[in-house]
């Protein structure tokens, strides 16, 4: 099957507020197409079938935070797992998408960007991390990237 690179989005966020004002930020691109996913399983899930319509994301932005509370990702270690029960969904999620496509273009947008474990999920192969930095500067990096894609 051949996959087309094409300008869809793939926004994976549990904050409605925060996925709602992102994700107006992001169709603001032109010719972006943004799916919108609300925790980890979906987001691996609309993952797996944009592929299986042949239209790979360009880009997958999300959340890691995809667990709840603060607490509960202060004790998520990707070297060791889930710690006290915690059950991190945006890190197995980034984690799974890489494993489905090793070249997938993952975006972290999370003020978890700067933990050690996030760190551990770039050297996997997330492309980059993003501290929670204000929507319009986020998408306006959203859409040089995209340009520099269509080199």
């Amino acid at each position: 099957m051949v996959r087309s690179v094409s300008k869809k989005i793939l926004l994976v966020d549990d904050e409605p507020d925060i996925h709602l004002i992102l994700k107006k930020y992001l169709e603001k691109i032109e010719g972006v197409d943004v799916v919108s996913a609300r925790d980890g399983s979906e987001g691996v899930r609309a993952y797996r079938e944009l592929l299986e319509r042949g239209e790979e994301p360009a880009l997958v932005v999300m959340d890691l935070n995809l667990c709840g509370s603060d607490d509960e990702i202060r004790d998520f270690d990707l070297d060791t797992g889930p710690q006290n029960g915690v059950q991190c969904d945006g890190v197995r999620a980034a984690e799974e998408i890489l494993r489905i496509n090793p070249h997938a273009a993952i975006w972290v947008y999370s003020a978890w960007a700067d933990t050690k474990w996030a760190q551990k999920l770039r050297e996997k192969g997330v492309q980059k991390l993003v501290d929670r930095i204000p929507f319009r500067e986020f998408a306006t990096m959203v859409k040089h990237f995209l340009k520099k894609q269509k080199e």
